[in-house]
């Protein structure tokens, strides 16, 4: 039996990619006779909880170590996984955040394996310097980003696009490099054709960093379309920032919309299942899990041909593919989408044939083959 202990930042609070994988690999793996794994990390909600097999690791973010908080945590993580050792003699030790196990990748190279789930740290290589604390601090983890990934037994990405971006950034081989596509759980979504729309027809987006993800384009693209009236629900952005969205939906002349922030994904499943079109026109996107949801739900998707986005969509068999960006070419791939019934139950189809090999029940088998290798 393979023994794990995986560092996640974030666990119940289940609000984005990362965290959703540390709960299917608890899920599935609790009470497995082939892998042992357990997990440390420092978002416990219940502490009153006994749950055996992870690890809380006491730390806490605030006003006085918002700046410093993430080289803090690298070293507290660290410290406390050679703690855990000496209770509990892994085999390899997983981060789910590459940046975060930098010093464990430094000191323990051959036993560790560090995840790299999107590229916002790759973006700071090239980035223009200017005289901001933000700078100095995401350019010292994208340094810190890729001292670990080269120092690290094995590199974990979610795309092969992320495989080709990292191989090049950050000058590794690929052969370091395995591509371990995130999935989801296909069965607890309800396949449903959208042969007709609602009235309004009803436009999903669902995005924590929504100015990546393209939201303003949307509003933009939404505002010129004029076929059909149309409802905007949005999903995820931070409370501090709906403000800001409602005046700016207000000035696009944009009214009928459902304005949310962060919620919990049984209530995004409604939104899943209600909703006629699915749209984020991400700017960046390492992969795009949303999309994988909307095709086993049978929405129509329409995105951008940018990151991982195209390997979801199949290059745009599955759904519409339009530049980033470009809120006019948005909007000629929502009318599209609306009037042409035909291609639309065509894509869908194909979407959901598709959606298939990104089941999470592969994920977990071919996340195990990575591991065996490591500890070979």
């Amino acid at each position: 039996m393979i023994k794990v202990l995986f560092s996640t930042t974030s666990f119940d609070t289940i609000d984005n990619g990362p965290a959703l994988f540390a709960n299917l690999l608890y899920n599935n793996l609790e009470n497995s006779n082939e892998c042992d794994v357990r997990f440390i990390t420092e978002d416990v909600q219940n502490v009153l909880l006994k749950r055996p097999k992870i690890y809380r690791l006491k730390l806490e973010q605030n006003k006085w170590n918002r700046f410093f908080y993430q080289f803090f945590r690298m070293v507290r993580y660290h410290k406390s996984a050679r703690e855990i050792k000496k209770i509990f003699n892994y085999d390899c030790l997983v981060y789910n955040n590459a940046f975060t196990g930098v010093l464990s990748a430094i000191k323990c190279k051959k036993k560790v394996v560090v995840m790299v789930n999107d590229d916002n740290k790759l973006a700071y290589k090239n980035k223009k310097f200017h005289l901001a604390k933000t700078f100095f601090k995401y350019k010292t983890l994208y340094y810190l980003e890729r001292k670990a990934v080269q120092n690290a037994n094995t590199v974990i990405v979610n795309s092969k696009y992320m495989q080709s971006l990292l191989r090049e950034t950050y000058n590794i081989s690929n052969e370091k490099i395995k591509t371990l596509v995130k999935g989801i759980d296909i069965n607890k979504y309800k396949f449903r054709l959208r042969e007709k729309f609602n009235d309004p027809v009803h436009v999903l987006f669902v995005k924590a960093d929504y100015k990546r993800g393209g939201l303003f384009d949307l509003i933009d693209a939404l505002s010129t379309v004029d076929i059909c009236k149309v409802k905007l629900s949005i999903i995820g952005p931070p409370l501090s920032t709906l403000n800001s969205i409602k005046d700016y939906m207000d000035q696009k002349g944009l009214k009928n919309y459902d304005l949310n922030g962060p919620l919990h994904p049984h209530k995004v499943k409604f939104y899943f299942n209600e909703a006629d079109i699915f749209c984020v026109p991400s700017h960046k996107e390492a992969l795009g899990v949303a999309n994988m949801e909307a095709l086993a739900s049978g929405l129509p998707v329409i995105s951008t041909n940018v990151g991982g986005i195209p390997e979801v969509l199949d290059y745009g068999k599955c759904g519409w593919l339009v530049a980033p960006n470009d809120s006019e070419a948005l909007a000629e791939g929502i009318k599209e989408c609306i009037e042409n019934t035909e291609l639309r139950i065509k894509k869908s189809n194909f979407g959901y044939k598709h959606v298939q090999q990104f089941n999470s029940n592969n994920l977990i088998d071919n996340f195990l083959d990575i591991l065996k290798e490591v500890k070979l």
